[in-house]
């Protein structure tokens, strides 16, 4: 047991243990507890107002933590609320478009049928007449086939989207719960937060007081920091698609752009939910200077985000595009919606650890072992 590797393969078993353990206990930790997390995070990110109402203005801590959380809900709210109005727009919009170009799209496909599918129908039916009997039959069987698997899966997709906003629209309960929780939540630990930090400096062993706020001052930047990053880079792509749009004569111009702003959340795809389908119904009903356009659109907003990105989260943090989208996507998975919050403030969190070098600690742990026995050692 005194050998070298057999000590580091037994350090490593025992951290793989304890790592598989603690997510276990986290994972049901968070879905228990997540709105106070939420609250203690916002609590935390609103000190600083808080403070400036306290030492400034002269309000008592608890006027001065009623008055910042009643901001941020406003500005939060307003926001929110600009955001239905113009999607209310958009959605008005399109219910008046839409019933238009499909008697569009009928017409051209129906004259695309006619000039190309057609004949090339005839022609296959004359090349049917060639065909053995056995030869005949195998290819009308391919064909219906084919035509069954098509009509499943467009009604596969059908039900995956019902029951994607039948879902959605069950969480809008348990979602207004949450907030009301979050925001109780926040008064309360925002109204006794020095007493919380006086307990924790009073109980907590020094050196893990240092570690803890080395990684609290880390994690506010990074979480600020990434904030601003985002919201510079959405409105990046809002104006960018506002100009698009604007020359491309489309209705609505910034209703859809705020969409496209909001959508480049999502790393890699983003706009192009939007853009890419669009163009492909431009094509499909004719409209080739519209098609090109909202690819070059597309285009220019991809372009434009990878100059802008870099330099944009240099002065602020670094975080890979896929790191974002696999925590947006593990956040969605474990805690529905709100995990499109909980999925990169993790991540953000697994910076700040590495950054104050907790894990170089466990990989000391695993190397050398404890420091008990470096001591001991000595």
């Amino acid at each position: 047991m005194n050998h070298p590797i057999i000590q580091i393969i037994f350090r490593i078993l025992f951290i793989l243990f304890l790592i598989a353990l603690g997510l276990f206990l986290l994972y049901h930790f968070l879905r228990l507890t997540y709105p106070f997390l939420i609250a203690a995070l916002l609590a935390f990110l609103i000190q600083p107002l808080i403070k400036l109402f306290v030492k400034y203005l002269r309000f008592p801590r608890s006027i001065a933590v009623l008055v910042s959380i009643l901001i941020f809900i406003g500005l939060i709210g307003g926001l929110l609320t600009f955001l239905v109005k113009k999607l209310i727009d958009g959605i008005l919009y399109l219910s008046e478009f839409i019933p238009k170009q499909i008697e569009v799209i009928s017409v051209h496909t129906q004259n695309l049928f006619n000039e190309y599918i057609l004949p090339l129908w005839d022609q296959g039916i004359g090349l049917l007449d060639d065909l053995e009997p056995s030869q005949q039959q195998a290819l009308q069987e391919g064909i219906l086939m084919i035509g069954n698997n098509l009509a499943s899966l467009l009604g596969n997709v059908g039900q995956a989207i019902a029951n994607w906003i039948s879902s959605l629209i069950g969480a809008l309960p348990i979602t207004v719960t949450v907030i009301i929780f979050s925001i109780l939540a926040v008064y309360f630990i925002s109204k006794d937060f020095n007493k919380y930090a006086e307990i924790y400096r009073e109980k907590l062993p020094l050196i893990f007081q240092k570690k803890t706020l080395d990684v609290i001052r880390d994690l506010r930047k990074k979480i600020f920091g990434f904030l601003k990053s985002q919201i510079i880079l959405m409105l990046l792509t809002a104006f960018v698609g506002l100009i698009g749009l604007v020359i491309l004569q489309v209705e609505h111009a910034s209703t859809i752009a705020l969409i496209l702003g909001l959508l480049d959340l999502l790393p890699y795809f983003g706009p192009g939910l939007i853009l890419i389908p669009w163009s492909i119904y431009s094509f499909l009903t004719g409209d080739l200077f519209m098609g090109f356009g909202q690819l070059i659109l597309y285009t220019s907003t991809v372009v434009v985000r990878q100059f802008a990105e870099p330099k944009v989260l240099s002065t602020s943090m670094k975080l890979n595009p896929l790191a974002i989208l696999v925590s947006l996507f593990a956040g969605l998975q474990l805690f529905g919606l709100i995990g499109l919050v909980i999925g990169p403030i993790s991540l953000v969190l697994l910076i700040s650890l590495y950054d104050a070098e907790v894990f170089k600690g466990l990989w000391g742990f695993i190397k050398d072992g404890a420091v008990t026995e470096k001591q001991a050692g000595k």
